[in-house]
This record gives C-alpha cells, structure tokens and sequence, in this order.
C-alpha cells in the first residue's frame, strides 16, 4: 500500500494570502502581518480565518478566492493559462515556520520589520540616557559622607566670674521682678432698664415705682409730653 501523498505547502496555502510589505512572500503559519491579497487593497486576516481556510486546502472554498479567481480567468478572456496556486507558486517565497511555532494551533509568530527594530533600538537609547541622567542626578543629590560633615565649632567656656558665689547673688538680686500695680478694673456701661406700658399706667406711676422722675422718664425715651401708649416700650433711667 502506497504512503499517503501530502500536499506541499505551496499547494496547501491559498495564493492569495501574502505578507502586508512582501506580495510574493508567506508564511507557513499563522502571522499577523499576512494580508488578502484578492482583495483591493490587501485587507488583514484574522488568527481563526488563517488557520482554518487560508492555510488549509479549505482555502478553494473561500468567497474571496472564488471571485478573485473568477476575475482573473474573465481577464484572461479564455485563453489557456496556468492555474493561480502554480503561477503564485512558481514565484512567490514560502517561509518555513520555526520550531516553537510549527503547529498551526501554536502561538502566532511575530516578525519585527526593520522600521519597528530601528524605533525599539532609539527607544531604548533614549531609556538608557534618562537612567544615567537620573543617576548622576541621584549622586549630586546624595548627603554628604562623615569626612565632609563639618565638626562643631568649640562652645565658649564660661568665665570664673560667672560661676563665682557674688555673681551668682549679683545675678539673682538683678532679676528680682518688682511688683505690677494690678489693673484697675473700669466700670461698664449701667445697663438700661425697658417696660412695657400696661393698661392704666401713668409717668408718674412709673416713675415712684422704679424710682426716678416723670421729667427723666420723658428724657430717656424723647417724649414731649405725659401721652402713653399701652405696648409701647419705655426705657426706665
């Protein structure tokens, strides 16, 4: 019984899928970089799409590969011509996957373009001067070290006239404190005294009742004569 023939990757993969910067390039295996190429313009596919069609001999039974081909065979307007998986295939390059990545169900492979390398690589020299910039700046910042600390300047040692017993006596004497005159406390103003005038009530009664005069009540509230009113409200000196 004869071996089972597998097909070859260029068979296998659909001539229509190829990477965003490289027409004539595949991989064989999931990338993100790979474009449908039978659409105008190339437009990205997704990780399931690739996997299970692009990839796959499945790929003959995709909308996409039916018009563009369909497209391609009116173009030719019926003249003999070879099929599309053998003229992508005779010129295209198929890269082989590497061996952490080989099954298609693994994760997907990352390909760094030469733009993206030069952008990481002046990303990370200009990370690396910002550390050296903050760590010198650290160092200048850092406290000065026991030998740079300055030494305390000598204290003055007090005089023998200052601790002597005389000076100790001519000191205190000194700082006797003379008594204060306490303060004299000032007297505030009298407060005033307020009535509600009653039914009946009269200046004169008012004032033998609270001690004073008529004349000093109508003074102390502006009145003009012995006329008032009950509710009003008379300030009593």
């Amino acid at each position: 019984m004869p071996a089972p023939r597998y097909p070859r990757p260029v068979d296998r993969i659909c001539p229509y899928l190829a990477l965003a910067d490289d027409g004539r390039t595949v991989a064989d295996g999931f990338d993100p970089e790979h474009r449908c190429h039978a659409l105008s313009p190339p437009a990205p596919l997704e990780r399931s799409r690739q996997v299970q069609l692009c990839l796959t001999e499945a790929h003959a039974r995709c909308e996409r590969f039916a018009a563009a081909r369909t497209a391609w065979l009116a173009a030719s307007s019926g003249l003999p011509r070879v099929a599309p998986d053998v003229d992508f295939g005779r010129t295209r390059l198929v890269l082989e996957p590497e061996a952490a990545w080989r099954s298609l169900a693994s994760s997907p492979a990352r390909r760094i373009s030469r733009p993206a390398g030069l952008v990481a690589a002046v990303a990370l020299a200009v990370v690396g001067l910002l550390l050296l910039s903050s760590l010198f700046g650290l160092l200048n910042d850092a406290p000065p070290t026991a030998s740079q600390t300055p030494s305390p300047s000598p204290s003055v040692s007090e005089s023998p006239l200052a601790s002597s017993p005389a000076a100790s006596i001519a000191a205190s004497t000194s700082t006797v404190a003379t008594p204060s005159t306490p303060p004299v406390a000032t007297p505030g103003p009298t407060p005033q005294r307020t009535y509600v005038v009653q039914q009946g009530d009269t200046l004169n009664e008012l004032a033998q009742r609270f001690g004073t005069t008529a004349a000093a009540i109508r003074a102390a509230n502006g009145l003009t004569g012995d006329t008032i009113n009950v509710g009003q409200v008379l300030v009593i000196p």
